[in-house]
């Protein structure tokens, strides 16, 4: 994947490459829920249509793998790892550029993220029951990365579950160094996925899941924290680049360069600030920026330098 190469080879003195926020602390529990119980009441759920993941992208993976599609359909821009996922498996891709465009029909599938890395637009929940009410009817399955939608919503129950999966993990929004995802949605789906992650990658393990808990927990308290750093962040970006595409409280934004992405990202680096070109995500001639993971101040330090480079 170029946009994990780019990101673990580069080394830059500010970075504005990664998509999630600042590291946060896990504190010790003396005792929790378990998370699938957290989960469960969190979206309103039963234990049935949840399995836990090593992350969103094997929640991805897991589910593709359930539903075994004859062909996927992806849209433009979208984040790597989903555009690849059919073509990795060797089955046939498709790609538009909306999802209302997909060609749904028995044995499809159509996987997005939502909302979308890296410009941040996302189908609303009503919007969210009449695609899935579309696949359903045809035949087809939809895969929704939902990992960056504690973002935008705290709306987190009632989703269209029926010939749907969505997949979340703790990256991004709660940010911690120990990981553990999920998934939940249609429970026939759902089943198979758990006795696939059973055959191949069982877990996650306590300390995980004990981690997990406690921060699913605190979710509120997180986001505000988060907020914090990003809505300072997003308010300079936005006065230096009026035509980022931006979703308020989203921790990135997707900056047209009107230049080689690739090059200035190149230049960008070259003096200490890390950025994702768009080319990784089929949106070329943009600059991905995130807006979590340095604190206002180191911010603005690295936006000086980025106005200073940046092509016109």
């Amino acid at each position: 994947m170029e946009t994990f190469m780019w990101i673990r080879k580069s080394a830059g003195r500010y970075d504005l490459a990664h998509s999630g926020v600042a590291r946060i602390e896990v504190p010790p529990a003396a005792s929790a829920p378990s998370p699938e119980e957290v989960i469960a009441e969190m979206y309103g759920i039963s234990e049935r249509e949840l399995a836990l993941t090593a992350g969103a992208q094997e929640g991805n993976l897991l589910a593709f793998l359930a539903v075994r599609p004859e062909y996927a359909v992806t849209v433009a821009p979208e984040y790597e790892p989903i555009t690849k996922l059919a073509p990795g498996l060797g089955v046939r891709h498709l790609q538009v550029g909306d999802v209302w465009e997909a060609p749904l029909k028995p044995g499809g599938v159509l996987i997005f993220s939502n909302p979308n890395n890296p410009t941040g637009r996302f189908l609303t929940k009503k919007e969210l029951y009449e695609l899935a009410d579309e696949a359903r009817r045809r035949g087809a399955y939809l895969i929704v990365d939902v990992i960056f939608s504690d973002f935008v919503t705290d709306d987190l129950r009632g989703w269209p579950l029926e010939n749907v999966v969505f997949s979340h993990s703790t990256d991004k929004f709660y940010t911690t160094d120990t990981r553990m995802g999920w998934a939940f949605g249609d429970a026939a789906v759902v089943e198979r996925m758990r006795f696939l992650k059973d055959l191949a990658n069982p877990g996650p393990r306590d300390p995980e899941r004990r981690a997990a808990a406690v921060l699913l927990s605190r979710r509120a308290e997180i986001k505000q924290r988060n907020l914090s750093i990003i809505a300072p962040n997003a308010d300079a970006l936005r006065r230096a680049f009026p035509d980022a595409v931006y979703t308020p409280h989203m921790p990135i934004a997707l900056v047209p360069t009107n230049c080689d992405d690739y090059n200035l990202a190149q230049r960008l680096l070259a003096h200490g600030v890390k950025t994702v070109p768009g080319r990784f995500f089929q949106a070329p001639n943009a600059i991905r920026i995130g807006l979590g993971t340095e604190e206002p101040t180191r911010f603005r330090e690295a936006l000086q330098i980025l106005t200073q480079l940046w092509c016109r």
